[in-house]
């Protein structure tokens, strides 16, 4: 769409099914993932015209699917919320304009680094289960990627799943980022075609699904065969207020972000022992200070970080303050490529933070 247009959200026709209800008494788990999997793309396929902004002029990927604002979606954000477009307050403002102009990685970066990241998943298949042909089904799959983010499988000729690959080859994966415990945590689900790897690429693959699963001794049993994945397209929700689609060439051509290995490790060691000096970045690299009472640091990558901050708010006439938990992102100084960037660009926030 261009723009002052609408997106168009993807085509229903275009999507296979993406949530299991098979199996529902045997795999719980596999039903409960494959839901968070369905609201990812509900969510991601809502299209937004924010208050007083209208459409911008975005990316191809940005342009099917758009960054959601708190309001103008339907969430009916309090006034008094740093992230409601009904709040008018200088330092809140300044705070928005901030956070709309702070690098990010692009969505097939992000969506890339997801994947490099995670190493198990929901697997939507179209049924073929006598009685359930054409309905959705789910299964809890394990999986390793390759250079170009496709999905590695070693699946069992008596799953589910395999039985129903035979017979439809598309499919979706969904995903969700480490330590994932709310909807403010990073989800993906892929969309494409699996079908069983070529015998002259199987010992490639098997090399690539080794590395993250180095005990898998079942992938040598006799009823296991190699399959992979052709993206077609990926749909990402990144949490509140970002959501995106991206290509299946913008997916290929994208790498894993370089500080994601190291991401987790840094931010655990920040907030257990510099939860102080996390906050008071926060405070001064963002400019929103007012009520701002905890900070803990989430992930980090090569542009900067994003943190969970609380805030207090009370609003006129009210007897007690309320508290609000929000995303907020934090830029580096410049790029870093190492966990020795990682370590000296902290250093420069925290340093300017104290002289703040």
């Amino acid at each position: 769409a261009a723009a002052g247009q609408s997106p168009s959200p993807i085509p229903p026709s275009n999507m296979p099914a993406m949530v299991s209800a098979l199996r529902v008494q045997r795999r719980p788990l596999a039903l409960a993932l494959g839901l968070v999997g369905a609201l990812s793309l509900t969510a991601s396929r809502l299209a937004f015209n924010a208050p007083g902004l209208g459409h911008r002029s975005l990316s191809s990927a940005s342009r099917r699917l758009v960054v959601r604002h708190a309001e103008g979606g339907g969430h009916g954000v309090p006034k008094g919320s740093a992230v409601s477009q009904e709040n008018m307050d200088p330092e809140i403002l300044a705070f928005r304009e901030h956070q709309k102009n702070a690098p990010r990685l692009s969505f097939a970066e992000e969506a890339r680094t997801l994947v490099d990241s995670t190493m198990s998943g929901v697997m939507s298949t179209i049924s073929s289960r006598p009685g359930l042909e054409g309905f959705p089904a789910g299964s809890v799959v394990f999986f390793a990627s390759d250079e170009q983010g496709r999905p590695i499988f070693s699946f069992s000729s008596m799953s589910g799943h395999t039985a129903d690959l035979k017979k439809n080859e598309k499919a979706s994966l969904t995903i969700m980022a480490p330590g994932f415990a709310s909807p403010a945590d990073a989800r993906l689900s892929l969309i494409g075609t699996c079908a069983p790897v070529p015998e002259a690429e199987r010992d490639a693959v098997k090399a690539v699904y080794k590395v993250k699963h180095p005990n898998s001794f079942w992938t040598g049993f006799g009823d296991f065969t190699w399959y992979r994945c052709e993206v077609m397209a990926a749909s990402l929700v990144g949490g509140f207020a970002r959501a995106g689609g991206v290509t299946g060439e913008e997916y290929s051509a994208s790498k894993a972000d370089p500080v994601a290995p190291f991401s987790m490790n840094v931010a655990e060691h920040m907030n257990d022992d510099h939860g102080s000096s996390v906050l008071a970045i926060v405070k001064s690299s963002t400019g929103l200070k007012t009520g701002l009472v905890g900070a803990k640091m989430l992930t980090l990558d090569r542009l900067g970080m994003n943190v969970l901050v609380e805030r207090e708010d009370k609003p006129e006439g009210a007897e007690e303050a309320t508290k609000q938990s929000f995303k907020v992102r934090v830029p580096w100084l410049s790029p870093a490529e190492s966990r020795k960037d990682i370590k000296e660009r902290i250093v420069e926030l925290s340093k300017a933070a104290r002289e703040a």
